[in-house]
């Protein structure tokens, strides 16, 4: 299987999960508002979320690679990590609080390869690594609300996060991620360098 194919499958995995998520959300209506409406509640629940709690002032003394952490790791199980922001074309997703993170001792990113590698379209994309490889040194990191579903902020530009940032995680594996798809719950990041 090409590597533009499990990409584009990935991606479209992670879009479709953001997608449902949000289809089954309870919005609080009144018999004067339609379907399209959210009341002032709503609105008010989604801005009580601060990213800035979410970052944390030093790293995690007892961190793993993404590789190992994977390799033991179970939906549930409390996790702290190191990892570069790599992955793909598109490594955060918008209006979402969602960005991949990758091993950068397992996976090499475009922006290292020197020229050599002839599919790189951005230097954070890894395309010239094994698909396997790829597959078992990436993670989805998202900050979620109370209900498990990403929060409708982009992680972009927040405290210095950009494509290649080194980053340390501290989270939790969520519910429903296996060997193939691992989805982390951060309750921490740290950035190394921006």
């Amino acid at each position: 299987m090409k590597l533009t194919t499990i990409l584009k499958t990935s991606t479209l995995a992670l879009i479709t999960t953001l997608a449902l998520s949000s289809c089954g959300d309870d919005k609080k209506t009144t018999d004067t508002t339609t379907s399209s409406e959210t009341t002032t509640d709503e609105k008010d629940e989604a801005q009580t979320i601060s990213l800035d709690a979410f970052i944390m002032k030093d790293a995690p003394a007892d961190t793993l690679d993404i590789s190992a952490m994977r390799k033991t790791a179970s939906p549930g199980d409390p996790v702290s990590f190191d990892g570069k922001i790599i992955g793909g074309k598109k490594v955060f997703v918008r209006n979402f609080a969602v960005m991949t993170v990758g091993d950068p001792k397992k996976l090499t990113s475009c922006d290292l390869k020197g020229g050599d590698c002839e599919n790189c379209g951005t230097p954070w994309d890894v395309c010239c690594d094994d698909p396997d490889e790829i597959k078992a040194n990436i993670v989805t990191v998202q900050i979620a609300d109370d209900n498990g579903k990403p929060v409708k902020t982009g992680l972009k530009g927040f405290n210095g996060l950009k494509e290649l940032s080194e980053v340390v995680i501290s989270g939790t594996v969520a519910k429903g991620s296996n060997k193939d798809n691992m989805i982390i719950n951060a309750t921490g990041i740290y950035v190394k360098t921006p």
